[in-house]
């Protein structure tokens, strides 16, 4: 697969972007479905039957079969999926092509994940941020972090510890701060960073089902050796370790900061690197349990 702005070919690159840009005013992307999902309209076009059934296929486990097809053709962004004669498949969004692969799982892969990031920026009413969540006690504890930093890692032991499962990939806000499930299988890496899908009953797990409260926001990282000296936050510094990872702060950002502010007021906000995640993961909910109790009884 090759995102477009990734290329490093001069010239050649811009003569065969005009070629494929010609591509999609020569095929004929006749068929189609729109979706609302998250409050964000999304209109799916395709060069063939088949394209559109992968293409609906992906959108549903992307968005865990939270959309609903609509009748209406009106949407706030369009993607469109073509092949050419030699099974190449071409990704385009808003009219810019963003993507192309002649191996079909890897370039599903990524429309899976781009489609993700466009509903995440957009959704109404809704803040995602790219975090892991478990619930514990009838709090939620929310691990924002980047790709390969462990936070799946963290979040499989704290389930396998009794934790629910929530998600690896996003907290998702409502209005008022609570956080509601998107509980995906889990996407582990191996040693050489090849992904596996896990659902969470392999954890011996099971998936929280109602919005929580953040009762705790742990802002870590793995790194080799390192011990668990964690500093404690306030609110203020707490959401700005958070912004980074909030997705639609760049398009919603008024909403996003007050669903933050909102969402993280009464939590304990903890930042250190981390060592093994196992032996951290009972810590910390031998920790939190103690924290919840001396809140009720102070």
């Amino acid at each position: 697969m090759l995102a477009l702005q990734d290329t490093k070919f001069g010239s050649a690159v811009a003569d065969w972007l005009m070629s494929e840009k010609s591509l999609e005013h020569t095929r004929s992307f006749d068929n189609e479905i729109v979706f609302e999902s998250y409050g964000v309209r999304v209109r799916i076009q395709t060069t063939s039957p088949e394209l559109l059934e992968d293409a609906e296929r992906t959108a549903r486990k992307a968005l865990l079969d939270r959309l609903e097809i609509l009748e209406s053709k009106e949407a706030e962004h369009t993607f469109r999926i073509s092949a050419d004669e030699n099974e190449t498949m071409y990704l385009f969004l808003n009219g810019e092509q963003v993507s192309y692969d002649k191996f079909h799982a890897r370039f599903f892969k990524f429309f899976n994940g781009i489609l993700r990031i466009v509903v995440a920026e957009h959704a109404r009413d809704t803040v995602f941020i790219h975090a892991g969540v478990v619930g514990w006690r009838g709090k939620a504890i929310v691990i924002p972090a980047n790709s390969f930093e462990g936070k799946t890692t963290l979040v499989a032991e704290l389930v396998r510890n009794g934790a629910e499962y929530y998600s690896d990939e996003y907290a998702v806000l409502d209005r008022h701060g609570m956080v509601h499930p998107f509980p995906r299988d889990l996407s582990v890496r191996d040693d050489e960073f090849r992904e596996t899908d896990v659902p969470v009953e392999a954890l011996g797990g099971k998936t929280g089902t109602t919005a929580l409260p953040i009762g705790a926001v742990l802002l870590t990282r793995y790194e080799e050796n390192a011990g668990w000296n964690p500093e404690r936050l306030t609110v203020g510094q707490g959401i700005m370790e958070i912004i980074p990872h909030t997705i639609p702060r760049i398009f919603n950002t008024k909403f996003s900061l007050k669903v933050l502010n909102t969402a993280v007021s009464d939590a304990i906000i903890l930042k250190s690197p981390r060592g093994d995640a196992g032996q951290l993961a009972i810590k910390l909910l031998s920790f939190f349990d103690n924290f919840i109790y001396l809140a009720k009884i102070t």
